[in-house]
């Protein structure tokens, strides 16, 4: 069990409407105060076993309970430094490897918010993963959709690719541990759900088999193909959820 998870199992918390990030952060000698912030989103400033964490205003109920998370992150793993964090510093989804200080705080906002004890027999429960399922997740942790489909991604055995574009192409991509290394093409098929998704600015598309070759740049892909889900967020960016139909697609070119 990582920190975040001790700290809520430490407190007794069990269910997510038991996630009251004021209340923790007291507990662990934090206050948080919200309020306009010139020049970044959130910080943190500490002296010996107290710190004040100030979140911006300006930004949505999600974001700022994330922001929350990350700078309770930084006085986990960074007690005695100040941070002052902008909106690039947080909520990065790049390689979870990386020991960059906004990154462990950022991994230890995740486990806060959507502490994977909670999320694991909420994912068994829901079968077949979908981002209908993943929006209904994230209501019930109060999160983000799109960190609450990096979370699902990550904990599941099911062969999937989480993968964010904007009309320039591929942001980035989180696959599960089944998907192998596949890597989704770089620019944006205009055939595909999420290229539809940001030109009609549809809120969420049904489930649909699309060949892989509008998501995948390999010689002979065309012959299998994937199940997409893609949902347009608040951001104006298209998230889509690929699922693998065929193992033999994962052999060959995984």
């Amino acid at each position: 069990m990582r920190s975040a998870e001790e700290l809520l199992t430490e407190l007794g918390i069990s269910d997510p409407t038991d996630i009251q990030l004021e209340a923790i952060a007291h507990c662990v000698g934090v206050e948080v105060e919200y309020r306009p912030l010139a020049n970044c989103e959130a910080q943190i400033v500490g002296y010996k076993d107290r710190a004040v964490v100030y979140v911006s205003t300006d930004t949505r109920p999600h974001r700022k309970r994330f922001s929350t998370g990350h700078e309770l992150g930084h006085w986990h793993h960074h007690r005695g430094q100040s941070f002052v964090c902008r909106s690039s510093d947080i909520g990065r989804p790049i390689d979870e490897k990386s020991k960059d200080a906004e990154r462990l705080a950022d991994a230890y906002s995740g486990d806060l918010i959507l502490p994977p004890f909670m999320v694991a027999p909420r994912l068994e429960r829901m079968g077949e993963i979908s981002l209908d399922g993943i929006a209904e997740l994230a209501s019930q942790f109060r999160a983000s959709v799109t960190a609450t489909a990096i979370r699902t991604v990550r904990m599941t055995k099911q062969p999937l690719i989480l993968v964010a574009h904007n009309l320039l192409g591929r942001m980035w991509q989180w696959p599960s541990i089944t998907a192998g290394r596949m890597r989704v093409r770089d620019d944006i098929d205009a055939r595909s759900s999420s290229f539809v998704s940001m030109l009609s600015g549809s809120k969420a598309s049904r489930a649909r088999k699309e060949p892989a070759n509008y998501w995948f740049d390999r010689r002979h892909i065309d012959q299998f193909d994937v199940r997409v889900q893609s949902f347009l967020t608040v951001e104006g960016e298209a998230l889509a959820l690929l699922r693998v139909l065929d193992p033999k697609m994962i052999d060959i070119y995984g």
